[in-house]
């Protein structure tokens, strides 16, 4: 009778460290997911301040420029703000899915490109920008090692279940052989 409970014990040590290694898994999934929210508030705050940054200057057209695309893509005059510019094949494409393309829509495109260029890399180079990369980028590695820290766990606990199941099952075997002699 004691050894039957002694394999009933092991077996409930085997399923104990296989609830374990589920456990891990599913700490792992949440850590996961927890990242993922985490990532997509901080990415949410760096678009935010590199747009801040960006519209900082006013719009990326002279008023002559937004006047030739307002009358390309058909808007009110004065009603675009400079700078949703959307480029697709030599193509201006207007917020209202007209194509503009002309030789004085790509001579505009040609003049502002090179000072929304400047504009785009000086944002991006600022400290503010930089710093902010920088944070989401530790945070991601922190949460990949957490990550990958839980998978070592729940591999371990996964590994100690097997074998905890195995010795139960052996010394069941063992108990039986015994009863039946």
């Amino acid at each position: 009778m004691s050894r039957r409970m002694c394999a009933v014990g092991l077996g409930a040590a085997a399923l104990a460290l296989a609830a374990l290694a589920a456990s891990a898994g599913a700490a792992q999934d949440n850590d996961r997911e927890r990242g993922a929210r985490h990532a997509g508030n901080h990415g949410e705050r760096l678009g935010s301040l590199i747009q801040q940054r960006l519209r900082a200057d006013g719009p990326f057209f002279t008023a002559e420029e937004r006047a030739v695309i307002e009358r390309a893509c058909g808007y009110a005059p004065g009603s675009w703000d400079g700078f949703e510019a959307n480029m697709s094949d030599g193509e201006f494409i207007c917020t209202n899915g007209r194509r503009a393309d002309s030789p004085e829509v790509r001579a505009v495109m040609e003049a502002a490109g090179p000072r929304i260029g400047a504009r785009v890399s000086r944002v991006m180079a600022s400290a503010e920008v930089r710093d902010e990369i920088a944070a989401i980028s530790e945070r991601a590695s922190a949460a990949a090692l957490r990550a990958v820290e839980w998978e070592r766990i729940a591999e371990r606990a996964q590994a100690q279940a097997i074998a905890a199941t195995r010795r139960a099952l052996e010394q069941m075997e063992t108990a039986g052989e015994r009863r039946r002699r």
